[in-house]
């Protein structure tokens, strides 16, 4: 790629964010945050992001257990002190564009279930980080797809949200693809990157 920015999972200030969509998104985020706090995804109107809907996905704290996420009851009721039970995210939901490009649907999958490695563990620290920040995250990321050889350089912002005003209990994710390599399969009416 003739990119000279490092897409190694990159934090940028906010003050580069350029694209009208982020821009739009993190203006929207900025207005709507309450003093002192975060504001709710219910502030979220996806009628007035529509256009971007397709690259939007909004991501989920949870807990899991052997790569299956822990029901929050569950964890309220007690599971045995000496259970491998870890923080993770999942993808409530995913956008089309997003669901096209990566070459499959993450909705309702935890990252333990979709990534591994140092992936996995990137992308966990990401949002952990976010978690204690409490802050917006934009950053230039790599995404390997099919058999490793094909990638998908973007850049995305992360907005985290709180219905209460403080715990984060949801994150607004929005990519801007800058490039992708790899083969494209038509499947349908569906072009998928492999």
């Amino acid at each position: 790629m003739s990119d000279d920015r490092n897409y190694a999972s990159e934090v940028a200030a906010l003050s580069a964010v350029q694209h009208p969509d982020h821009r739009a998104l993190l203006d929207f985020w900025q207005a709507a945050r309450p003093e002192g706090g975060l504001p709710s995804r219910d502030s979220f109107e996806p009628a007035a992001f529509r256009a971007m809907l397709p690259r939007i996905a909004v991501i989920e704290p949870c807990h899991v257990l052997n790569g299956e996420r822990v029901d929050p009851a569950a964890l309220a009721a007690g599971i045995p002190a000496d259970a491998p039970v870890t923080r993770s995210f999942r993808y409530r939901l995913a956008g089309t564009e997003i669901v096209s490009r990566a070459g499959r649907d993450p909705t309702g999958k935890t990252f333990d279930a979709l990534y591994q490695g140092a992936y996995l563990e990137t992308a966990k620290q990401t949002y952990k980080e976010i978690l204690v920040s409490r802050a917006p995250h934009f950053s230039q990321r790599v995404f390997p797809i099919g058999d490793g050889t094909s990638e998908l350089r973007y850049d995305r912002l992360i907005l985290p949200f709180a219905r209460d005003g403080q715990t984060i209990d949801s994150f607004v994710l929005c990519i801007v693809v800058v490039s992708q390599t790899g083969t494209v399969k038509v499947e349908g009416s569906f072009r998928r990157y492999t």
